[in-house]
This record gives C-alpha cells, sequence and structure tokens, in this order.
C-alpha cells in the first residue's frame, strides 16, 4: 500500500517592500545601539540623564537649552501653591557658588519679573555683599512703584536704609520730588507716627522727642550751615523765638521800604562813610539807633 504524502505548502517569497522594511529596520537598531555606545562614552556625570519628577542630579556637566520662536508661550512653567491643591513651598529655585543663582535677559521687555499677592514680588539678601543690584547703563538702574503704598523701601537694624551716592558734579546723588505740590523730602526723627506732609515744601524735617530734637540741621566747618536764598521773599523765616550764641551780621543797604502794619524794619545804611544802624517803620519814618563812631 503506497502511503499519500501532505501536499507542500505554496512558495511564497518575500515583497520587494519588505525586504526594504527590514533592511531600514535593522540599520535603525544599528544606528541606535551605535549612538547609545557613543552617548555612554561622551556623557559626563549626569548628563543625557533623563529628567523624571522627584530626581536629583549632583554631577550635571553641560547645560541645558529650551527654545521656543513659534510663538509666545511660556517655555518653562513652575508651580508651587496651597490652592488648586498644590504646594506651598518655593516654585523655582537657582543657586551658585560664584556665578548667578538666577539670571534673565529680554530685548523689550522685563529680564526677571516677580509679583504677589500679598508677599514679596522680588526678594534678595546677602549675608556680606548687596541683596539686589540693578544697573542700566543709560536708564533708571532701579525702579519700584506701587498704586497706593511705598515704591522702594529700604531698612537696616544697623546701618543705613536707603544710600543714594554719584560721581557727577552737578547731578544730586538723591532727590526727592513731589509732583503735586506736596512735600519734596521728608525726614523724621522718632518712632512717632508721620505727620502730615506740608504743601509746596522742598524737604520738610520734623522731630518731636524734646526739647534737644531738631528738624533740620546744618553744619559746615568754615562755610554757610544753611543758606538760603530768595529774590523777593524771605531767605530765612522764622516762625517762633530765633537764638544765637554769636552775633548777627549785616550790610549796608539802600533803606527798605516801609513794612506793613505792626511790623519795623532793622538795617544798615551808609551815612557819609560812616555805618548806621537803623529801624523803618511802617509810617515810614527811619529811626536812627547808632552811628558808627
Amino acid at each position: 500500500m503506497t502511503a499519500t504524502l501532505p501536499a507542500a505548502p505554496a512558495s511564497k517569497s518575500p515583497s520587494r517592500r519588505a525586504v526594504l522594511a527590514g533592511a531600514l529596520g535593522g540599520l535603525g537598531a544599528l544606528a541606535a545601539s551605535a549612538m547609545a555606545r557613543v552617548n555612554q562614552v561622551r556623557a559626563a556625570g549626569d548628563d543625557n540623564s533623563p529628567i523624571l519628577v522627584g530626581s536629583t542630579f549632583l554631577d550635571v556637566q553641560t547645560g541645558t537649552y529650551l527654545s521656543d520662536s513659534a510663538n509666545n508661550n511660556t517655555v518653562l512653567t513652575a508651580v508651587s501653591s496651597s490652592a488648586g491643591g498644590h504646594g506651598g513651598g518655593t516654585a523655582l529655585a537657582g543657586a551658585s557658588g560664584s556665578g548667578y543663582g538666577v539670571a534673565g535677559s529680554s530685548n523689550s521687555s522685563r529680564g526677571v519679573s516677580g509679583s504677589s499677592s500679598s508677599g514679596y514680588g522680588v526678594y534678595g539678601s546677602s549675608s556680606s555683599s548687596y541683596g539686589v543690584v540693578g544697573s542700566s547703563s543709560s536708564f533708571v538702574g532701579v525702579s519700584g512703584s506701587s498704586a497706593s503704598d511705598v515704591g522702594v523701601s529700604g531698612y537696616s537694624s544697623s546701618s543705613h536704609g536707603v544710600y543714594g551716592s554719584n560721581s557727577s558734579s552737578s547731578l544730586a546723588a538723591s532727590v526727592g520730588r513731589s509732583l503735586n505740590n506736596s512735600t519734596g523730602v521728608q525726614g523724621i526723627s522718632g518712632s512717632a507716627s508721620l505727620p502730615a506732609a506740608k504743601a509746596k515744601t522742598g524737604v520738610y524735617g520734623y522731630a518731636a522727642q524734646d526739647s534737644s530734637a531738631r528738624g533740620v540741621i546744618g553744619e559746615a566747618t568754615s562755610g554757610h550751615g544753611v543758606h538760603g536764598i530768595a529774590t523777593s521773599g524771605y531767605a530765612g523765616y522764622f516762625a517762633g523765638k530765633v537764638y544765637t550764641t554769636k552775633f548777627v551780621e549785616m550790610q549796608e543797604i539802600t533803606a527798605p521800604a516801609a513794612p506793613g502794619l505792626n511790623k519795623a524794619r532793622l538795617f544798615l545804611r551808609d551815612n557819609g562813610g560812616k555805618t548806621q544802624l537803623c529801624v523803618r517803620f511802617n509810617t515810614g519814618g527811619v529811626l536812627v539807633i547808632k552811628t558808627q563812631p
């Protein structure tokens, strides 16, 4: 009895496309393997490691660069907030042993911007140098503004709260200006509440601790401690007593016009080469107190 052999399966030759795909797949795997070996050789420390949530890398030796040139979207966002289920810690921190901890730059807007609903928008501190430094080659180095509170505040427990200096021979190191006719600069001594600013006042000094308090003091070794200039008004006006530990010196002038009611004007005039000390009353009369001997 002759056995019946099963029919041989029909031969299926691989298509040209399948052969090409297999070849490309093999080349891709080979290239990936080669690149992996190259990266392993070139990588230093933690370089080329994937960044995962919770990861810490202590030996990164090359920088990571993110760029978006297609739109105005934020490239990198970090959020830490107690609202919405987030935490309340620092969202983004930067530190450096000798360089910048955080650096920002912009061609036409803010290089670094900080905001806060109830805390500090930007805060800088240092144990031995400047906490915050701002510089500009042609404009304001540091600017602060507020719609309803202090624009810039400075405080120090053992030194100057705010200090201004410059190298100009014609511009002031510090300037205070009131655009709405109030006080330009107000100086207060003591912890009492601030007094109301004076209208149309360039500098206002106030001290009310005791009889030795001084609202404004001017001092000079050989010049004028306080110098007042007025074209038609009073160069010095005192609403109270005047006290001097030395003398009052005057210069000869032409007899002034008569003063107002209940006033008199003390002055010196020349009388034939001799100085006269005189008083002019509101009636127009002049009383000669003494003529130079």
